[in-house]
């Protein structure tokens, strides 16, 4: 399992083509990958959950990654939130 600090680029709010960047960029992965918030954690294949975090404030917020291709799809997800 790998986890890692997440912040959106600019310190801007999640946006909708943003979401939809990052469900495109982690479902090619086989792993699970997620994105915690606080207590709240939904997946980051989920377009409804994603812009569910509410995430206007960034603070603790973490992407997880557990499975086979864990490594590659946080790479990809963060290189997409770089």
């Amino acid at each position: 399992m790998i986890r890692k600090p997440i912040i959106f680029p600019g310190h801007a709010p999640l946006t909708r083509a943003l979401a939809a960047e990052v469900v495109q960029t982690a479902s090619a992965y086989e792993a699970r990958v997620m994105i915690q918030r606080e207590q709240k954690i939904v997946n980051a294949k989920s377009m409804l959950g994603l812009l569910s975090l509410g995430a206007d404030d960034q603070a603790n917020m973490m992407l997880v990654a557990e499975g086979v291709d864990e490594a590659e799809a946080v790479a990809a997800v963060m290189a997409v939130l770089a």
